[in-house]
């Protein structure tokens, strides 16, 4: 008869292995997801920060700032780091404190800025769309701003919008 103890301790040493490789894989899944919700709620901070600095700008100045360094498509986009943006007037002016920028910042994640002319998408006033480009959850308002000829949610659906007239 042969001693079948050293089987019973590789299954057990496999097992053991395996759980721990289990719990690494799911503990790693969870604090991303955690992580992610927390990126999000400073998504959200950046964005009530910076539609007020938009707002005192304009009571200073009577109009929003301009997009100086368009990239892409005319948006002024946090992901881009080189040139001056409508943030940095932002903080010249003092109504910010530093350049707030998404916290991954990436070609998915990022803040943009736009100013529009009367008339365009049939609105009847200058006006100005600020976007968070997407959040990492689906737990977040969509925000708001249409025009006549188009709603400005549905070109960010997982992020959020603001868009004001002057």
């Amino acid at each position: 008869m042969g001693d079948n103890s050293g089987n019973g301790q590789t299954i057990s040493k496999i097992l053991m292995i395996a759980v721990m490789i289990a719990a690494v894989i799911f503990g790693a899944s969870y604090m991303n997801n955690r992580w992610g919700k927390l990126r999000d709620i400073r998504r959200q901070s950046d964005a009530q920060s910076i539609v007020k600095a938009l707002d005192f700008y304009y009571s200073q100045y009577g109009h929003y700032p301009e997009v100086e360094d368009d990239d892409g498509d005319g948006w002024d986009k946090s992901n881009d780091m080189t040139g001056v943006n409508f943030l940095d007037k932002l903080v010249i002016t003092g109504y910010l404190t530093a350049v707030p920028f998404d916290p991954v910042n990436d070609e998915i994640f990022y803040y943009r800025y736009k100013k529009f002319m009367k008339g365009e998408y049939g609105c009847d006033d200058d006006f100005y769309v600020f976007q968070i480009a997407r959040f990492e959850s689906n737990e977040n308002s969509l925000g708001h701003g249409s025009c006549p000829n188009l709603d400005w949610t549905k070109i960010a659906p997982l992020g959020f919008t603001v868009m004001t007239l002057e």
